[in-house]
């Protein structure tokens, strides 16, 4: 056998001794007892006393349903630690008197606690439920406000798309006839010059007219002489 074969074998039962030895420690009763939580048997108050036995004196008086820390136990006795209305003690008190299960009064109330806070949770979640109906109805109402508020804004929305079709064809029209206006007075400016120009002509016509007809009377005149008579006094 070579000195690495003596060493992985020595060394492997070294570690299957320390594990055996760490099994054992956890696995034994007082160990075992101390990761768990016993109680004071739910019948009358139990005494612990400074040894295992009944012939030791009493330590303290510890009331049915005392959690307990379970210690040790030797004979039928189990060295417990307890802390009761803010005071640690430390005693024997015999197995019989030890119970793993909280007592059937603790049970109960805490049953009752549950059953108390359930009833509270229950009525908050009641009144959540009714304050949530009272906002249901609000919203509600609000909505059915504001779907007539939307009705209303689109028949609004309609009319004055309907007006503004209108002002955009009033506008049309208005420009045309504006357009028309502006021709029409244009015309006017020039008929009223064409007025303006045939007066003057008619002026200046008549005036020609007046001269021709005066002289041909001064023509007619000259040529056309009337004799004048004699007076009664050329016959004498």
């Amino acid at each position: 056998m070579t000195k690495f074969e003596h060493f992985n074998r020595r060394t492997l039962s070294a570690i299957i001794l320390a594990g055996s030895l760490q099994f054992g420690v956890m696995t034994s009763p007082a160990l075992q007892a101390q990761e768990f939580t016993h109680y004071v048997s739910d019948a009358v108050e139990q005494p612990i006393r400074r040894g295992a036995g009944v012939e030791f004196r009493i330590e303290r008086m510890l009331p049915p349903g005392t959690p307990l820390k379970v210690l040790e136990t030797s004979d039928g006795w189990s060295l417990v630690e307890a802390n009761y209305n803010n005071r640690t003690s430390q005693g024997w008190i015999h197995q019989i008197s030890i119970q793993n299960q909280p007592p059937a009064r603790i049970l109960l109330n805490e049953q009752r606690a549950r059953f108390s806070d359930l009833e509270n949770r229950f009525n908050e979640q009641r009144r959540d439920y009714e304050q949530l109906r009272v906002n249901h109805d609000v919203v509600a109402t609000e909505l059915t406000e504001l779907k007539q508020a939307h009705f209303e804004a689109r028949r609004e929305l309609e009319q004055i798309r309907e007006i503004s079709g209108q002002a955009v064809e009033l506008d049309e029209q208005n420009r045309e006839m504006r357009q028309i206006i502006n021709e029409l007075e244009a015309q006017q400016v020039i008929m009223r010059q064409q007025i303006a120009q045939a007066g003057d002509a008619v002026k200046r016509q008549w005036f020609l007219t007046g001269a021709g007809v005066l002289l041909l009377g001064l023509l007619l005149g000259r040529f056309f002489r009337i004799p004048k008579r004699r007076g009664s006094w050329d016959s004498v």
